[in-house]
């Protein structure tokens, strides 16, 4: 259906009713009618049609009257004559006016649809290119705008993933979800190993100092829903799709939770929600939000691992200390128990006297306490020993004093002290 304007100048109502009723209207056309070409002529001024169907012979006003007039005033829409047999000379005036085409009386239907399809092609194909090119001009906006947002998302991407302190990074994700999403709050969970429950850890806006140390089971929240389904969840309260009310004890117009996934497990989540401003988070702000999301996930991987490797290496210099201090004071130790030794067996072959046996008694305290020494040191080498050691995540330690007392127990029960 066309739902294009056609205005009808014609002095005889029989022509104007068959055209509207018969020819155009069924056809989709809006149709409206003038008497005379006074009438006409301002009806064409006040309603811009699309096209005029243009009588030529009429009170008050001819049709090349109208035409002069209309041509004053610029009006730009196609005119139809409408003629009669012997008025070729008309015809040519009025095509000088502007006029696009005429149909003689009495005509056929089909002449007169055909004329209006003719005349209205150009005005189509002007209106058809100005909507591409409307729709080209938005197009071309959202694009530069897509592209912007993704210069933004990568530029931010490149901030985050420069952090290796994981508290920074952190609360920096946490601060580009807030900007990227324009919300209020912010908040980043991430799922206890251990427990399996999910802990608050960095927030911005919300309850910052209330949310600290906020927990909460993977089965009785909406963080929750997202950790066990990997998917995002986007609701607000203009839908009916949440009556928020958050652990810390206030109420949020809107929410907006992704999951952090690494390797295909999801280890936390990243959320926004609008506590002051009535905003419904769209469907671009979820774009944002994932993007930002698997960059933090690898920033937050690439800092545990970072930390990791930064206890492999305080590990790794606990052991070469314990190795060189042991080196440094066996060495004098070996000599001292030499030393003993060597005493014990002046006394033992005469060459030096110990009646009261003092001399006995000292070098075996002396042997004593070098056996305990090095007790002690082999223990520490123990210690930095990767056997005894866990290096991935929290350093195993081993019980140092129930070691140390054991050995001594020992060397003492040997000596009899």
């Amino acid at each position: 259906m066309a739902r294009e304007r056609v205005l009808v100048i014609d002095d005889s109502a029989d022509i104007r009713s068959f055209l509207q009723e018969m020819v155009l209207g069924p056809r989709g056309y809006i149709v409206t009618t003038a008497t005379d070409g006074q009438s006409g002529f301002e009806a064409a001024l006040a309603q811009k049609p699309d096209l005029i169907l243009l009588d030529v012979n009429m009170p008050r006003m001819t049709g090349l009257e109208v035409l002069e007039a209309l041509r004053e005033h610029n009006f730009s829409a196609p005119v139809i004559l409408m003629t009669f047999y012997g008025s070729e000379n008309i015809a040519v005036q009025a095509f000088r006016l502007g006029v696009r085409d005429y149909v003689r009386k009495p005509f056929e239907v089909e002449e007169v649809l055909a004329a209006i399809d003719r005349a209205l092609t150009e005005s189509r194909l002007r209106q058809e290119r100005e909507r591409l090119m409307r729709e080209l001009a938005a197009t071309n906006q959202q694009l530069q705008r897509r592209i912007t947002e993704l210069g933004t998302l990568y530029a931010i991407g490149q901030a985050v993933a420069a952090v290796l302190d994981l508290e920074k990074l952190l609360n920096r994700v946490v601060e580009a979800a807030v900007y990227l999403t324009r919300a209020d709050d912010g908040g980043l969970f991430l799922v206890d190993r251990e427990s399996g429950e999910l802990y608050l850890t960095a927030a911005q806006g919300f309850g910052k100092t209330q949310a600290q140390g906020m927990r909460l089971r993977v089965e009785d929240s909406l963080i929750g829903q997202v950790i066990k389904s990997g998917t995002p969840l986007r609701s607000s309260a203009e839908t009916g799709g949440i009556d928020l009310k958050v652990k810390t004890g206030y109420l949020v117009h809107s929410i907006l939770y992704v999951p952090l996934r690494i390797k295909n497990q999801v280890i936390g989540a990243l959320g926004v929600a609008n506590r002051v401003r009535k905003y419904s988070f769209t469907q671009e702000d979820q774009f944002r939000l994932l993007a930002l999301a698997d960059y933090a996930a690898i920033a937050i991987e690439n800092a545990r691992l970072y930390e990791a490797t930064q206890e492999i290496v305080a590990a790794e210099i606990l052991k070469q200390t314990v190795v060189t201090l042991s080196h440094y004071i066996n060495n004098p130790l070996t000599a001292l128990a030499m030393s003993a030794q060597t005493l014990a067996m002046a006394v033992k072959e005469g060459r030096v006297q110990d009646e009261a046996g003092v001399i006995a008694r000292a070098v075996l305290f002396t042997e004593m306490k070098v056996e305990e020494i090095s007790a002690v040191l082999a223990i520490l080498q123990d210690l930095a020993s990767p056997k005894s050691t866990t290096y991935l995540g929290t350093i195993k330690m081993i019980d140092i004093e129930q070691q140390v007392k054991k050995r001594l127990e020992q060397i003492r029960k040997k000596y009899g002290a």
